[in-house]
């Protein structure tokens, strides 16, 4: 009987002791509300870190206030110490509430910024970590601070490492990140500078082909399996290289491979023929070109590509077809041709006659393509070079005659300019 009316009786303590708890959980929370309700965030603060204990945990409708107010109260801390017992507290409250409810990605920006802004030991491993859910979780609607301080801090992590296997991953980010966050930073609609920003840490990993290339390998070897994301991250690489001027190397050669072999298009073809220039190989480049130009219907990428080949007989000093060339770029671009083609009428011009007379008239049809073009420094360059008065006195001929260019099969007025 005895032992019947002590059970009972811890019983009533036990049940007693349970109702007190879960009054002074209900108490606390109640009020946090009252006071949220008038602003007072330092109240609500305190009576959501009782609630806390004494609720052994909230329900997720009570941190979002929660936060809110502690963000508020650190705002308003009176000086130093308070401002980081409340970050402290702030970064707890956070990872409880996860510990509890499980990772909510639209909190992980802001973690990431208090784990650095804390900065206590492994801070910046810790808001690399919430940093690539929460940003790649925001995209374009990313703050464009936190973007930066993301991009910066995996920087700072591969930096601070000397571990290669780590470096390598690490550099391995900085690379991919770079593609990925112009991507939101141009859907976003963000500053220039963001990416002006991402370009200078970029450049202090991957400055150069020999940093970059090795890289390559490797990226091949882990591309996604959807085509078009594949088709991204190769034209990406590609794009890096020849920013790079690396376009001439065995790792360029194997994404233009790959990226015909995902993608026989005419971008693709174009960048065959980008590989064979870099590689030196003219009259295969220009093939490629044409085999570009007849799978394009598109008058303005015409226009790229006849330009494109003009500049390839240029480069090669292959004059005449350079000329032929410049003269048949269509739309957009015929100016140019015209310049090219103008060019190369100069540089043949000692070439192209048997007395200086005749080496020198040249340039009157070099000045009319240079007309063409719009250059004007092109028509006085090349004017100061045609027959001067000496010239013509010592081969007898007047202003206003003609003369015939046999390089050229052309017919041009004399002039004086």
């Amino acid at each position: 009987m005895k032992l019947a009316k002590l059970l009972l009786g811890a019983a009533l303590f036990l049940g007693t002791a349970a109702i007190a708890q879960e009054d002074e959980c209900t108490r606390y929370q109640a009020i946090a509300g009252n006071a949220y309700q008038v602003k007072n965030y330092e109240k609500v603060t305190m009576a959501y870190n009782k609630a806390l204990v004494e609720c052994g945990g909230l329900e997720m409708k009570f941190f979002n206030p929660y936060i809110y107010s502690v963000k508020q109260a650190m705002s308003k801390a009176p000086d130093a110490a308070s401002k980081v017992a409340y970050l402290d507290t702030l970064i707890y409250v956070y990872e409880t509430a996860q510990k509890q409810h499980g990772i909510q990605k639209e909190w992980q920006s802001y973690l990431a910024y208090y784990y650095l802004t804390q900065g206590k030991p492994e801070a910046m491993e810790k808001a690399d970590a919430a940093y690539q859910i929460g940003i790649h979780h925001d995209g374009a609607k990313a703050n464009e601070g936190m973007i930066k301080q993301y991009y910066a801090n995996i920087y700072n992590l591969w930096a601070q490492t000397s571990d290669e296997d780590v470096k390598s991953q690490y550099k391995k980010r900085i690379i991919t990140e770079y593609f990925k966050l112009n991507e939101y930073v141009s859907k976003g609609g963000m500053k220039a500078e963001v990416s002006d920003f991402l370009s200078i840490y970029m450049d202090k990993v991957a400055n150069d082909c020999s940093v970059i290339a090795p890289e390559i390998n490797k990226f091949l070897s882990e591309l996604p399996q959807d085509v078009e994301s594949k088709k991204a991250m190769v034209n990406n690489f590609m794009a890096l290289l020849k920013s790079k001027e690396c376009t001439s190397s065995k790792e360029f050669a194997m994404l233009v491979d790959t990226i015909i072999k995902i993608d026989p298009s005419v971008g693709a073809v174009l960048a065959k023929a980008e590989l064979l220039i870099a590689q030196g190989k003219v009259s295969e480049a220009v093939k490629t070109f044409e085999s570009a130009l007849e799978m394009t219907t598109d008058a303005a990428q015409k226009s790229d590509i006849e330009l494109s080949i003009a500049d390839a007989y240029s480069k090669a000093r292959s004059y005449k077809a350079a000329h032929n060339a410049g003269l048949r770029v269509s739309g957009a671009n015929s100016a140019k041709g015209y310049g090219i083609a103008a060019k190369s009428v100069n540089a043949m011009m000692n070439e192209c006659g048997a007395s200086t007379f005749e080496r020198k008239a040249n340039n009157y049809y070099a000045v009319e393509l240079a007309e063409k073009s719009g250059d004007s420094k092109l028509v006085e360059a090349y004017k100061s070079q045609c027959p001067s008065s000496s010239d013509l006195f010592n081969v007898g001929k007047d202003v206003g005659e003609t003369v015939s260019l046999e390089c050229w099969g052309k017919t041009v007025t004399i002039k004086l300019f």
